[in-house]
């Protein structure tokens, strides 16, 4: 997590070097399909490529809105659902936690750089996927103290050594000495886990 925007370079890399070879499977899939079209394994091999093309363009498009470091006005409703896309192409979580989305509220905007809420929302995500093979997390936007917040609540019990280390802000590199701008807050009446912007 700490060299975010590196990774977004050469992941950026690898998107344009998978698409020359995409390119290449489908072209020659439609080739394939015109000449025998008795061959339905062609069909196959293009819904597959344009399969990977559209996760390409989703992981592409999630680099671009969460890689500069600039604030801006963001919608946390917006930006969980484009987060909860992406990760749906994260294999760790996606075979490891079930999400519920459930808002508490609608609409809520702040200043903010959304690379800092996928650092923290990602860096919450992978803890939670060391702690079982399997998790049930409702999550959404909610309010704490009049500000707006993302939460994660679990259904899975937490041990105090897990909770500890979950409410742990990400370190950053990026962040060039300054304070992590989202707080991880605990609320251990209803296993809930809130950042909630300082």
């Amino acid at each position: 997590m700490n060299d975010k925007i590196l990774a977004r370079i050469i992941l950026e890399g690898l998107v344009h070097n998978l698409n020359n070879h995409l390119n290449l499977i489908l072209g020659y899939a439609q080739r394939l399909s015109k000449s025998h079209p008795e061959l339905k394994e062609t069909s196959i091999i293009y819904d597959a490529g344009i399969n990977i093309d559209n996760t390409l363009k989703d992981l592409a498009r999630h680099l671009e809105g969460n890689s500069f470091a600039f604030e801006q006005d963001t919608c946390l409703n917006d930006w969980l659902d484009q987060e909860l896309e992406y990760l749906q192409h994260i294999l760790i979580i996606k075979h490891k936690i079930v999400f519920t989305r459930q808002d508490q509220v609608q609409g809520q905007s702040l200043k903010i750089q959304p690379l800092y809420l996928a650092l923290w929302y990602e860096s919450k995500l992978l803890r939670l996927s060391s702690f079982a093979d399997c998790l049930q997390i409702q999550t959404g936007i909610c309010r704490q103290d009049q500000q707006p917040c993302l939460y994660l609540k679990l259904k899975h019990k937490l041990t105090p050594k897990q909770i500890k280390a979950l409410c742990q802000d990400p370190q950053s590199e990026l962040l060039l000495g300054q304070a992590f701008p989202l707080k991880s807050i605990w609320n251990s009446e209803d296993k809930t886990l809130m950042g909630l912007l300082l």
